[in-house]
């Protein structure tokens, strides 16, 4: 019997996204390309004409995902900035981009590659461009707060810590929560804008 051949519309997203997948159940150090085929039902060399070895589909994955991090982050930013809020909506995208996709969060923050500087001047050509995003609009907001660059430092890393716990709680498999996140967030969002 001739083995069923499978359509692929866009097999590199597909590979990146499986790939994605496979580290969440089975973690980095069980993903290898040949795995990566097999759970697309695609050859073995299937993957080589997008990525030349594990590395490169890492860094792929990686690059899928915060790409489209980013592009929620900015889209929400053009919707809300100058608004009342403003801080809310942009909380509620942060948390909502990762309840929708929860092996994202897990690729990113435990298993990806990337570096977050929390310094209030660091070098934001080497930081996360979503942690970039977030700590502008956070500055733009306290532009004429007065306090010391040092108390507007805390402030960026104490929102930040914020919600990214909430993020983690949402997409923990092990939390359990009476109510419904979405249901929740915007009180538990809105207790911490009170310093605004």
């Amino acid at each position: 019997m001739e083995k069923k051949r499978y359509h692929h519309k866009n097999l590199k997203n597909e590979l990146i996204e499986k790939g994605i997948e496979l580290v969440d159940q089975y973690g980095i150090n069980q993903l290898s390309l040949r795995k990566v085929a097999q759970a697309c039902n695609v050859s073995h060399a299937a993957p080589y004409s997008h990525f030349s070895n594990k590395e490169q589909l890492l860094r792929e994955m990686q690059s899928h995902i915060t790409n489209q991090f980013a592009a929620v982050l900015e889209d929400t930013v053009s919707k809300y900035k100058n608004t009342p809020d403003f801080l809310l909506e942009f909380g509620k995208a942060y948390i909502s981009f990762f309840m929708k996709w929860p092996q994202y969060f897990s690729f990113l923050f435990q298993q990806g590659n990337i570096r977050i500087d929390l310094d209030i001047d660091g070098n934001e050509e080497c930081n996360y461009r979503p942690f970039t995003i977030y700590k502008e609009q956070i500055l733009k907001l306290l532009a004429d707060a007065d306090m010391s660059q040092s108390k507007k430092e805390d402030l960026v890393i104490a929102l930040f810590a914020y919600v990214h716990g909430l993020t983690a709680l949402t997409t923990m498999k092990n939390v359990h929560y009476s109510h419904k996140w979405e249901d929740k967030l915007n009180d538990l969002i809105k207790i911490f804008s009170c310093e605004f």
